[in-house]
């Protein structure tokens, strides 16, 4: 694996330099979805950047959130488009940023890391499980907001368990209190 600087920063305080370079790699990362900012839905909280030689070649966003899992709160956080360059997969950055994320939420008593992604191997192969629950989330769509929904998540609801015993099981309703991110 190339050596790799992490660096974890808020939203509000990238530069504009970091912002031109996140752009372009979720430009090449997700195509037609980012065409002039660096989010889809919402801004995230924070982002993880992952540097090789001064170069961007990978990150995610990052929100901390509490939502409901059945009757009982639980602290996330919800990891966000996370890519990688394209040259630089498969050599265990995408493994790195979430360790970060993971060793993170440990150091402070988050009960589960939650993402959605549409390919389950690289995160079902570092301990993340796919669940297919009912889900309520706050709707946007092309940046208007359109009310609350409510439908079973069947094939990109990944979680791993950080802390604590609170159960997550399928038969539970999971409210996100927030949009989906």
């Amino acid at each position: 694996m190339r050596e790799l600087k992490l660096i974890q920063i808020n939203e509000y305080e990238l530069s504009d330099r970091q912002r031109s370079q996140i752009l372009l790699l979720l430009k090449d990362c997700f195509p037609g979805y980012f065409e002039e900012r660096i989010f889809f839905k919402q801004m995230s909280q924070e982002r993880l950047l992952a540097y090789s030689d001064g170069e961007l070649i990978g990150q995610l966003g990052l929100e901390h959130r509490a939502i409901r899992v059945g009757d009982q709160w639980a602290s996330i956080f919800g990891i966000i488009d996370l890519c990688v360059k394209e040259e630089a997969r498969r050599q265990g950055v995408a493994t790195e940023l979430l360790r970060a994320v993971e060793e993170k939420a440990a150091a402070n008593d988050i009960h589960f890391c939650l993402l959605f992604a549409d390919e389950h191997e690289l995160y079902q192969n570092v301990g993340y499980t796919l669940f297919q629950n009912d889900c309520v989330w706050f709707g946007i769509d092309e940046g208007h907001s359109i009310g609350l929904i409510k439908r079973r998540l069947a094939d990109c609801m990944l979680v791993k368990r950080i802390s604590g015993d609170i159960p997550w099981e399928e038969t539970h309703t999971i409210d996100l209190l927030g949009y989906l991110f």
